[in-house]
């Protein structure tokens, strides 16, 4: 069962940011010039332990952001336009429920982030009367230092930070009697399973006036063993399972549909398939880089994208369910893969009949991948295939998620197999899109953009036109007009340089439930994470 977090300070159905409700704010209105936002808090709302929620609880929040002793820097994304060098946001307290923030320029994606649930509530409130407990400049040291030795921590500044958790830690051990608004509360984290029962305080009601969430505890399981967790979801041991489960499972999860008392949905996904990414930094520092001639070459990914059978790869992964639309658009033609890799120099066979590189030398095609998802591993092997049809050498390496990451981060992959959040990259609630967020695709461009030149590689003017593409998208809400023609700039410069690339269409997951559940989403709803960020929604027709 996905863990539910996600409660956001807007609220954007079906992920759209054109004109966002009013959530955990009961109103909020935007300057004409995108500056200014000012936001009322719904009154009433209170922290799980009881305490009411107030600007107090907001301007705690700025005042750890400013703090270095407790952030490195203030958040980029409230920063003017989400940038490393912009000014933070001026916060203006007008009373204990009203607050305005004001940027120095206009900066129209902060309502995306007001409406998502990536940096979630915890962007602007954090609570302040928990936290102040921890913090010297509020707490005197003779109260604070019984804690630190509890915890066999140095330094309360360590604790702050401890105990002022951004959404993703909620549900973790150090998680336990920390004040949220979510429905449930952590009350037991081990390393294999999160127990949570109700918030008495969460803020939501349904339509008769009952408070929600109608379940009353709810249990998470942890695991990285993909094939146990889906035996479990057929066999019914999971109430509810989104986001891991996949077509190609439901012959299994019907077989056992009456036996198991489960059923299935399917609908879409926030996710792309698991896409294939290029490296644009990789080997960068070598002079004469094969890797970097052939990568900022557009034939040599048109020839990449041209070589991938997409209706075989629907066929064989996702039993033809998946669209075949994309960002690169070119079809299945290995004729013209074969032309465009002659007409780059790479004309030539080695003695095994595998193309050599311009140069004449051996060349080797690595992709890296971890057993995040299954099909990672199986679209691996099919495009391996694929590109040695075309006489392209190619290695597929799969490791842990961990050694995945880290070798991701310093650089070190060719190409790496991913997912990726494009459907909701247009109304601007994801930005998986950036170059060092799934699949890495230019991690030391991102740096020396995100260090303002401190680190990581001065981009080339194809990669630096990205970045400004980026940020000229942030200046206006995603969603308005000339928001949706900076996005479609955005989708244009993707089809044309071939960071990512497609081996299928948009994705049709199934959502696996106990058949005694109610409120679960409907065939056909365009994103699952309605039902993983809905949770308190669900309820049981009969005792199981």
């Amino acid at each position: 069962m996905a863990l539910a977090m996600g409660m956001t300070i807007l609220r954007a159905p079906d992920q759209s940011t054109k004109d966002p409700l009013p959530a955990i704010v009961s109103s909020y209105q935007i300057s004409a010039d995108y500056r200014q936002y000012t936001l009322t808090i719904r009154q009433g709302l209170k922290w799980s332990d009881g305490v009411p929620l107030t600007t107090e609880d907001v301007r705690m929040t700025w005042e750890l952001y400013a703090d270095e002793r407790i952030y490195p820097s203030f958040p980029r994304k409230v920063r003017t336009l989400g940038r490393g060098d912009g000014i933070p946001g001026k916060l203006t307290i007008i009373d204990d429920l009203t607050f305005i923030i004001t940027f120095d320029a206009s900066y129209g994606q902060f309502l995306a982030e007001l409406s998502s649930w990536i940096p979630d509530y915890t962007l602007l409130f954090r609570p302040a009367h928990f936290i102040k407990q921890f913090h010297a400049d509020h707490t005197d040291m003779a109260d604070i230092q019984p804690v630190l030795d509890e915890l066999q921590i140095k330094g309360w500044e360590k604790l702050v930070i401890l105990k002022d958790m951004p959404h993703w830690e909620l549900y973790r051990e150090h998680s336990i009697g920390v004040p949220t608004l979510t429905p449930w509360i952590a009350e037991t984290v081990t390393s294999s399973v999160i127990r949570m029962v109700r918030n008495p305080y969460y803020w939501k009601v349904d339509i008769a006036g009952n408070q929600l969430p109608y379940v009353d505890r709810v249990e998470s399981e942890v695991s990285n063993h993909l094939q146990a967790i889906m035996l479990k979801a057929a066999s019914g041991e999971y109430d509810v399972m989104t986001s891991y489960a996949q077509v190609r499972e439901m012959p299994l999860y019907r077989l056992n549909s009456e036996r198991a008392n489960i059923k299935t949905v399917l609908h879409g996904s926030i996710n792309n398939p698991p896409i294939l990414f290029l490296n644009h930094d990789f080997d960068y520092q070598t002079a004469g880089s094969v890797w970097q001639r052939l990568v900022t070459d557009p034939r040599f990914g048109s020839a990449i994208a041209c070589a991938i059978d997409k209706e075989d790869v629907n066929n064989t992964l996702y039993f033809g369910l998946y669209t075949l639309d994309g960002y690169t658009k070119e079809n299945y033609d290995p004729q013209t893969a074969n032309t465009l890799l002659d007409q780059i120099g790479m004309n030539k066979l080695d003695t095994n009949g595998f193309r050599t590189d311009p140069d004449g030398n051996r060349f080797e095609l690595r992709i890296t991948t971890a057993a995040i998802s299954p099909d990672f591993l199986a679209l691996g092997e099919l495009l391996k295939a694929y590109f040695e049809q075309v006489g392209l050498r190619t290695t597929l390496d799969v490791i842990g998620s961990q050694l995945f990451g880290q070798r991701m981060n310093a650089n070190q992959l060719m190409a790496t197999i991913h997912w990726s959040d494009e459907p909701i990259w247009g109304p601007g609630i994801s930005e998986d899109y950036w170059p060092s967020s799934k699949g890495h695709w230019a991690p030391m461009s991102e740096q020396y953009f995100a260090t303002n030149g401190d680190s990581g590689r001065h981009p080339p003017d194809y990669l630096q036109k990205f970045f400004d593409l980026h940020v000229a998208r942030k200046v206006v809400p995603p969603q308005s007009p000339e928001g949706e023609a900076l996005f479609a700039d955005l989708v244009n410069w993707f089809s044309r340089h071939y960071a990512t690339i497609w081996p299928v269409g948009r994705m049709t997951v199934p959502t696996v439930y106990n058949a005694d559940l109610g409120n679960v989403i409907k065939a056909g709803y365009p994103f699952d994470r309605a039902l993983d960020y809905g949770m308190e929604q669900l309820f049981f027709r009969s005792s199981k």
